[in-house]
């Protein structure tokens, strides 16, 4: 099994229990976005709302989800235990789970808002092990009897590579000055094709994936006169960001952030 269809079953895993337990008023959707500011853009794995946070044809609900869950990936789990935990933080996202496939089997890490308004560890619910939560709903929340004990992938995560057209040097017309952050209303019109999960943090693209310099080469026809970076090496699963053109560290576009 390829790790993005294990992916993909360990997030429907979580539907069924996490939709009977939401309480009324509260809605659940799977591969939906969070408008949590106007530079910020996320698409948690699976989010629990308010209903009334949602509504017309947006393809994003307003504000802060009630329950953020992502499943790690080879790309992602940097991200989904770092910097994406703490835009949820900041966003004032009320409880954050992280479905961490880093083992043989799927373990559940709970983060909850303190008082203080910094995530606190609440559970490390391992497999065969069980807890009780009660933030947004009650739950009893065990690894082995929500989640299947999945196969050992078999085959290689495929290389993935964005296609892109060339742009003309300058801002383009759907983007504003390089120099300014990316809001969501002109990112939403120049949507990256290939990648496993695109968000925007802080006016930042973030694409998903596995990328080398080729893809450099094609983001920065894309987004011109914009920073690229790789968020590791080359050729490595994790992330490429968007940077504005003043942004620090623009003399190496194409090194990891830890260069």
């Amino acid at each position: 099994m390829t790790h993005t269809l294990l992916h993909q079953v360990l997030v429907s895993d979580l539907v069924v229990p996490i939709g009977l337990a939401t309480k009324r008023g509260q809605s659940s959707l799977t591969g939906f976005g969070a408008r949590v500011a106007n530079g910020t853009w996320l698409r948690p794995d699976l989010m629990v709302f308010r209903e009334e946070q949602a509504g017309g044809d947006l393809w994003y609900i307003r504000g802060a989800p009630l329950l953020a869950v992502e499943v790690t990936s080879d790309a992602s789990r940097e991200a989904d235990l770092g910097a994406k935990r703490e835009l949820y933080e900041r966003a004032e996202v009320p409880a954050y789970w992280v479905v961490d496939l880093k083992g043989d089997d799927p373990e559940v890490l709970v983060y909850e808002l303190a008082g203080d308004g910094r995530y606190a560890e609440e559970a490390r619910v391992t497999w065969g092990r069980a807890c009780a939560l009660d933030r947004p709903f009650d739950i009893r929340l065990a690894p082995d009897e929500i989640f299947d004990r999945p196969p050992r992938r078999s085959v290689p995560l495929r290389r993935t590579t964005v296609t892109s057209t060339a742009v003309p040097p300058g801002t383009g017309p759907d983007l504003p000055r390089s120099e300014d952050p990316i809001l969501l209303d002109a990112f939403g019109h120049r949507w990256p094709t290939g990648a496993e999960k695109v968000e925007l943090w802080d006016g930042c693209p973030v694409f998903y994936g596995r990328w080398d310099e080729r893809d450099v080469d094609i983001a920065r026809r894309a987004y011109p006169g914009r920073v690229v970076r790789l968020d590791q090496p080359p050729g490595e699963p994790g992330t490429m960001t968007i940077l504005p053109a003043s942004a620090p560290g623009s003399a190496s576009t194409s090194a990891p952030a830890s260069a």
